[in-house]
């Protein structure tokens, strides 16, 4: 399974668009992913939006958004993401900015706990052929997931509404496909396969899972223990057998890889290779292919390191990518092989992302 669902020729055209910005060629970011609000009607356990997001003294309007999609566009963006630290569908502006991006010609994802896709929003949804939904399940079964998003009914909710998004997309023949997002906990161990399951039901294709990041030490408390760890190979075989026999596509296996676990802990990545040199010195390329805004304006070139940049509220967006200084030292870093300290937080799913990206680079790139 493709991070973002990205096919093979799309990560071909970002391995290109990079090696042409060097020769005069398009030097706009691929991919836009936008944080329409830090708001949230839920209360993860295991958020980082009060870590990683600073609150900002104030998110950008929907004119602004709607600018920022036009502008990406103009630069040669060919897809926006539509999540963030809070739920994107509390912004009472989202739908409207993916109208936009739709408009314009602009493949489009947007990830949501679910819980707020009434019928006037799905409706919208189906009608402007949006592409992508993921949705955020984080257990099989009603009581681990209320309880890890901290609020009783919420499987329900999620779960009536996906049913509403696939009905209607089935019933207009077209529409979004959907997947579903889970991160990984003690308590949700033992249902990877039962959320294999429930995505075959609810029409989803993929289902990606997440390895936890502790940002505070409270939040060790949903850390897989010795005993989980023990059972993890076994689960995640058995969710992979389901994977197969049902058709849903899925990044478990990424999770028996020893440093998946080791989000936040283990050394920032790695060039694929020693002895490398321009891009491909670089562990990750999201710099100049994909850039992250938050809701205040601030950029950066992936979640990972969302906020710490300089600002879009009242800059040209080409302005800021090329030359935001945050940005500037993120790229030097990453052909320097020295990433920054939070790239260590980075998931195995996007990393395997970039590296699909490396390896289609020429090899007489250069940076």
């Amino acid at each position: 399974m493709k991070w973002y669902g990205e096919r093979v020729d799309e990560l071909d055209a970002i391995a290109a668009r990079i090696v042409a910005r060097d020769r005069g060629g398009a030097r706009g970011p691929w991919t836009l992913e936008l944080y329409p609000t830090l708001l949230c009607n839920l209360s993860c356990g295991f958020c980082d939006s009060t870590v990683r997001h600073q609150r900002p003294v104030g998110e950008l309007g929907a004119a602004r958004m709607l600018a920022l999609v036009s502008e990406a566009a103009a630069l040669g963006a060919r897809r926006v993401m539509i999540l963030g630290g809070g739920e994107p569908l509390l912004a009472p502006h989202t739908v409207e900015v993916m109208r936009r991006a739709k408009e314009l010609g602009l493949s489009g994802m947007l990830t949501t706990n679910g819980t707020l896709l009434g019928p006037t929003t799905v409706d919208a949804i189906v009608a402007m052929v949006w592409d992508e939904v993921h949705i955020s399940v984080d257990g099989a079964r009603p009581r681990t997931h209320d309880r890890l998003r901290g609020q009783a009914g919420a499987f329900a909710r999620t779960i009536r509404n996906v049913c509403r998004l696939r009905a209607a997309r089935d019933a207009a023949g077209h529409g979004p496909r959907l997947s579903l997002h889970t991160v990984l906990t003690r308590e949700n161990l033992d249902e990877l396969p039962g959320i294999i399951r429930l995505a075959a039901a609810l029409g989803a294709e993929a289902v990606e899972v997440d390895a936890l990041v502790a940002y505070r030490p409270e939040q060790l408390v949903h850390a897989l223990g010795p005993e989980e760890l023990a059972r993890l190979p076994l689960r995640v075989q058995e969710g992979l057998e389901e994977a197969a026999r049902l058709g849903v596509r899925t990044t478990l296996s990424r999770l028996l890889k020893p440093e998946a676990l080791q989000r936040g802990e283990r050394a920032a990545p790695s060039p694929l290779a020693a002895a490398r040199e321009g891009y491909h010195a670089a562990p990750c390329l999201k710099a100049w292919h994909h850039l992250t805004i938050s809701a205040d304006g601030r950029v950066a070139p992936c979640c990972v390191l969302a906020g710490s940049g300089g600002s879009v509220a009242d800059r040209p967006l080409a302005e800021v990518w090329e030359g935001d200084p945050f940005l500037t030292q993120v790229r030097e870093g990453m052909l320097a092989g020295a990433p920054q300290a939070r790239c260590a937080e980075c998931s195995e799913n996007l990393l395997d992302h970039e590296r699909a990206i490396l390896a289609r680079l020429p090899e007489a790139a250069r940076a």
